[in-house]
């Protein structure tokens, strides 16, 4: 071991007159180790919160939407085939999506609550789009959209029994109409409530299934229904969105597989990943990881002036010292590299202890949910948290990087002493 590391410990130790410097070096070591705490633990958070939310709102989106801009009502079936044999792709299945009012009815036949929502219609055999759905599902199955179900409804006072079909709505919008599994509610376009020509276009559905997604946009607006239901309610809406949704292996990879749909689609279609849908909320949330990361960081600028206070006054103390090691044939440069590796040594052991610290306590956090929050205003009800080692090796070099910075001057002030200066004077 090099004598310049032993003697730099060394002067770390207190003696009795030293004792305010080691107290200052204790100090100058919680603050690093506080510093990368709690970078580390709020790193963990906030790439927890990400994910979450980016998993979240890839349930119930496609990762790729191929979207048709003309009128043409012709079959998909040729695009949809050449874009599931593309590597990476794991499924791909034809939708049609629109807005529309749902309606609500009482025992007596009349209308009751009313609520805006999004209809979508998709196909439910053997669709791998829909796995997170059928995942989400808190009563009913995927089936219940292939199914018809005998309901008795009021019409002009009289009671009939009629078959309706299925449809899987959220868990809040069922709630809000004040509906439950079975029950029948009226889907209405509202592009045929325009300019007062002829009939409203609606189709009665029944209730049958419930999803919960986490996400009151979600919960509050979706209801899926057959893609045949969908068509027969919606052909004629000038909002119809209709195409095909893509869901690919790696998340990451979407943005490459949509270009290369784009390249063959032709100028029929508009061809759209996730990463430009939410391009501005997930561009916040990687702007906002950074902002405190930089904030907290100095935290451990902070404790990296008291290391520099430190080695100030250590170097200050121990001239006599210096004086007698280049006196003995000690060169500057080991002068230096004394005061380096004492400036090393409090920055390597405040890091060490920070970063196994937010380590523990990021991990207890994820996995015993020790801080909750209310569901009713997050989108979860404790807080998430990922860990990732990239986030601790950034904080663990960020920190020893400003603290050796900061031991840069005292060394640089202890190589300059002059020996025989200091020996007739002192």
């Amino acid at each position: 071991m090099r004598f310049e590391y032993l003697i730099g410990v060394r002067y770390l130790r207190a003696r009795r007159r030293e004792r305010f410097v080691s107290m200052i070096a204790i100090i100058s070591l919680a603050g690093v180790a506080i510093g990368t705490f709690a970078l580390t633990v709020v790193l963990s958070v906030m790439s927890g919160f990400q994910e979450d939310l980016r998993d979240r709102l890839l349930s119930f989106n496609p990762h790729v939407i191929v979207e048709r801009t003309t009128p043409d009502k012709g079959s998909l079936a040729g695009l949809q085939q050449r874009i599931a044999a593309l590597p990476g792709v794991i499924g791909v299945a034809p939708y049609i999506e629109s807005q529309v009012m749902v309606v609500s009815t009482t025992s007596a036949g009349t209308p009751g609550l009313v609520s805006g929502g999004t209809l979508r219609g998709v196909v439910a055999r053997e669709n791998p789009v829909l796995t997170e759905l059928d995942r989400r599902l808190t009563a009913g199955t995927l089936a219940a959209l292939e199914r018809t179900y005998p309901v008795t409804i009021t019409d002009h006072g009289q009671r009939r029994t009629v078959q309706l079909p299925g449809a899987i709505v959220g868990k809040s919008l069922a709630f809000d109409l004040g509906l439950a599994v079975g029950d029948p509610f009226v889907v209405i376009s509202p592009a045929s409530l325009g300019a007062g020509a002829g009939a409203p276009r609606l189709r009665r559905f029944v209730i049958g299934g419930l999803f919960s997604s986490g996400m009151y946009e979600f919960d509050s607006s979706l209801i899926f229904v057959d893609l045949k239901d969908g068509q027969a309610l919606l052909a004629d809406d000038p909002q119809l969105e209709r195409g095909l949704e893509v869901r690919v292996r790696n998340l990451f990879d979407a943005p490459a597989i949509g270009r290369r749909i784009a390249a063959f689609a032709g100028a029929d279609f508009t061809v759209k990943d996730w990463t430009e849908d939410n391009a501005a909320l997930f561009s916040a949330l990687k702007l906002e990881k950074l902002t405190y990361f930089l904030v907290l960081l100095l935290i451990v600028l902070v404790a990296a002036f008291n290391i520099v206070a430190t080695l100030v006054m250590v170097v200050m103390e121990r001239r006599k010292e210096i004086a007698i090691l280049r006196a003995m044939g000690a060169r500057a440069r080991s002068i230096a590299w004394i005061f380096l590796c004492e400036g090393a040594a409090l920055s390597v052991g405040g890091t060490a202890l920070g970063v196994l610290g937010g380590f523990v306590a990021s991990y207890l956090i994820g996995k015993y949910h020790l801080i909750h929050l209310p569901p009713d205003l997050f989108m979860v009800s404790a807080v998430p948290v990922r860990l990732y080692a990239m986030n601790f090796i950034a904080v663990a070099a960020a920190a020893v990087i400003l603290c050796l910075a900061g031991a840069i001057y005292p060394a640089l002030q202890a190589r300059s002493l002059s020996p025989v200066e200091v020996i007739r004077y002192e």
